[in-house]
């Protein structure tokens, strides 16, 4: 299928592969009308056609040495099927137009999201050129039977977000994961990679809410086979476990009570976590669910997914009031930003005027 990610992973082939260190360019053959394709991977001379008032290099000549991932290959003109299969071979070809001979040493990783081996039965695609690109084959199936990896790319997509809008998102919630894992994902990873970045410039706290996903996905997502039933989640969760013979039955029902309950304080405060804490009327560092305490303190337990945790440490420690977690929330944001009140706000997901207020009330000194 389409968007499966072939891109992303030739990308993983390159970096962890000898010529990491040398050039990796992309191609994609049936984006490309075939004059121009031929072109594009061969280069031409001058006065080729009509246009061409100059000597352009190919990719293959700018890629000697290093890696040319040849996305939709299936969609290749037999004519330069032919070029493709001598460049291959030989390692040498002619820019078009030209009678002079170059030599190169590329790695070829060529994507398709068509069944060439119909397509070499029915002469639609060169058999020699099949068997010389089939060295070692990596299906790549539809992402909704990849349930495993949605988290990963969900948590790749996220940090990449955060790079590219300058944000700083830094956990999703339990509710939004569900959505993303009950949703079919038609466009496979690169809708993916667009709803998250979607998403996260919607985000206005720390943490991307189910309220913050595209409407479409949403909806969809509640009407999909793995959301049906969804109102009774819970009493299903108590059968499995019941049946299971679980031993941490309690905690684990009462966790996940946990993680809605946070979720819907946080949507009600638009992401607000000090006023969420508030909200609850409880030290979340008494929850049971370390989910939902990182969604209010994501300094707790390592940090979002695993990762390292503030200079700071935890921000929420048990036996502290609501306005002593408040109070130390503020603090940490500050030693972190050095001050920078703008900074600080962000960070805290409170508006600049709020946090100067609150920084008076608690008589903290920056």
């Amino acid at each position: 299928e389409s968007g499966t990610g072939k891109e992303l992973v030739a990308r993983a082939l390159y970096q962890f592969s000898k010529r990491k260190k040398e050039l990796f360019l992309a191609v994609n053959c049936a984006a490309i009308p075939e004059p121009l394709l031929e072109s594009e991977l061969f280069g031409h001379e001058k006065g080729a056609f009509t246009g061409a008032d100059k000597r352009r290099i190919g990719k293959f000549e700018q890629c000697n040495g290093g890696t040319l991932f040849l996305d939709e290959v299936g969609d290749m003109p037999p004519a330069l099927q032919g070029k493709l299969l001598r460049v291959l071979q030989e390692k040498q070809f002619q820019r078009v137009g030209g009678n002079e001979t170059v030599t190169t040493d590329v790695r070829v990783i060529a994507a398709t999201n068509r069944d060439l081996e119909r397509m070499v039965a029915n002469n639609e695609f060169r058999e020699d050129l099949y068997y010389r690109l089939n060295g070692y084959t990596i299906p790549l199936p539809a992402l909704r039977e990849r349930g495993e990896d949605l988290d990963l790319l969900v948590d790749h997509f996220r940090r990449q977000a955060n790079r590219e809008l300058d944000k700083s998102v830094r956990s999703v919630s339990p509710e939004a994961m569900d959505v993303l894992r009950a949703y079919s994902w038609p466009g496979n990873v690169r809708e993916a990679q667009n709803v998250i970045r979607q998403a996260v410039l919607q985000t206005t706290g720390t943490v991307l809410l189910r309220d913050f996903l595209p409407e479409a996905v949403v909806r969809a997502a509640l009407h999909s086979p793995s959301a049906e039933g969804s109102e009774d989640t819970l009493d299903r969760l108590i059968d499995q476990r019941l049946h299971a013979g679980s031993k941490q039955l309690y905690d684990e029902v009462i966790g996940r009570v946990e993680d809605r309950l946070v979720e819907r304080a946080l949507s009600f405060t638009g992401g607000d976590r000090l006023e969420a804490v508030k909200l609850l009327g409880a030290n979340p560092a008494t929850f049971r669910s370390q989910a939902a305490l990182r969604l209010l303190d994501p300094r707790s337990a390592g940090g979002p997914a695993g990762g390292p945790a503030g200079a700071g440490g935890p921000i929420i420690r048990p036996g502290m009031t609501m306005d002593e977690i408040e109070r130390e929330a503020i603090r940490q944001a500050l030693t972190e930003t050095g001050g920078r009140r703008t900074e600080a706000a962000q960070l805290l997901g409170l508006s600049v005027r709020t946090l100067q207020r609150k920084i008076k009330e608690y008589g903290l000194e920056f």
